[in-house]
């Protein structure tokens, strides 16, 4: 009877970090096309400034800046890469995009800002790549980012 159970508790352990491994993968159609970024998904584990407003599970407000748009970008960079689960995936003037990895289980969550060049606005979009809910991690990162450039 304990060895079904261990093996039983094996295989779930097992059944799990597969599922993890698998769901990580980078998804497609990330990016900025047309000025646009890929929308959300139904699930409520990602939030944008370019969902509907009326959407209030999916929408945050554009982050407004004074200042330079490379500076912008640099401050937004060296704050998520003071973390050491944070990678640049890429990064060019204009779009940043950024693999955050949670410490626990390893879940990424994908996160993009666009700045174009007409307007002194951060987008953002944050989406995590498994599961349902994100427990609120993706827009908690939206108001902690917005706190530190318009502070």
């Amino acid at each position: 009877m304990v060895r079904w159970i261990f093996a039983l508790i094996v295989a779930l352990v097992v059944g799990f970090c597969v599922y993890v491994v698998m769901s990580n993968r980078l998804p497609e159609g990330l990016g900025v096309v047309d000025g646009q970024f890929s929308s959300c998904p139904i699930s409520p584990n990602c939030v944008s400034t370019q969902a509907d407003p009326e959407d209030a599970t999916h929408y945050v407000e554009p982050i407004v800046y004074r200042g330079d748009r490379k500076e912008t970008q640099l401050q937004i960079e060296s704050l998520l890469l003071t973390s050491s689960n944070v990678r640049i995936v890429s990064s060019e003037l204009g779009y940043v995009h950024f693999e955050v990895k949670s410490k626990l289980i390893g879940y990424i969550d994908d996160v993009e800002f666009y700045l174009p060049e007409a307007d002194s606005v951060v987008h953002f979009r944050s989406a995590s790549r498994a599961g349902y809910s994100d427990l609120g991690a993706n827009r908690e990162r939206f108001n902690q980012i917005n706190n530190f450039l318009i502070r």
